[in-house]
């Protein structure tokens, strides 16, 4: 790494690969519930010794998008990870609309998301966000990058799978 991230730690249990792969691929384009609550186990287990932020934002997805989709996987999970958990939700707003990051070298990831989020309260002093998949962290570095801005002190970044290097 040339630059440290805007978070202070990465908390990601599976690897992009393979079964977790197909699954996540399955709750992402398919939307299914049961993929999801999958995920939704091996993330909850992976963090059951890890003490707990004083929030949780789910990586957002633009207002567009979202409705094309019509499914916000990373919300869906926040939302039922922040209640397992007790956690308090605490909301973030993708105000860009951003292109894909997919095909996107690790430079280029992160010019698309220059300033993409804000959040408008203030937050907690320790704040988690929550993606389904981190590649190379463009996301959640801009994201972290807001939240410090809304006053948050230490920023975890947690991740369901993450894209091995090459």
């Amino acid at each position: 790494m040339k630059r440290m991230p805007a978070f202070d730690t990465a908390r990601v249990p599976l690897r992009y690969e393979d079964e977790a792969r197909k699954v996540m691929q399955r709750f992402k384009f398919q939307a299914s519930p049961r993929a999801g609550s999958v995920l939704l186990e091996l993330m909850e287990e992976a963090l059951r010794e890890t003490p707990r932020p004083q929030a949780l934002l789910a990586v957002p997805l633009h207002r567009r998008r979202a409705r094309q989709r019509g499914f916000d996987q990373a919300r869906w999970l926040a939302e039922r990870l922040a209640a397992r958990l007790d956690i308090p939700l605490a909301v973030a707003q993708r105000h860009r609309d951003t292109p894909s990051q997919r095909g996107l070298d690790r430079r280029r990831r992160r010019g698309n998301l220059h300033a993409a989020f804000r959040v408008e309260t203030s937050l907690p002093a320790e704040v988690a966000l929550l993606d389904d998949v981190m590649t190379t962290g463009a996301t959640l570095d801009a994201l972290a990058r807001a939240c410090r801005q809304a006053g948050a002190e230490r920023v975890e970044a947690w991740a369901v799978a993450r894209t091995p290097l090459p």
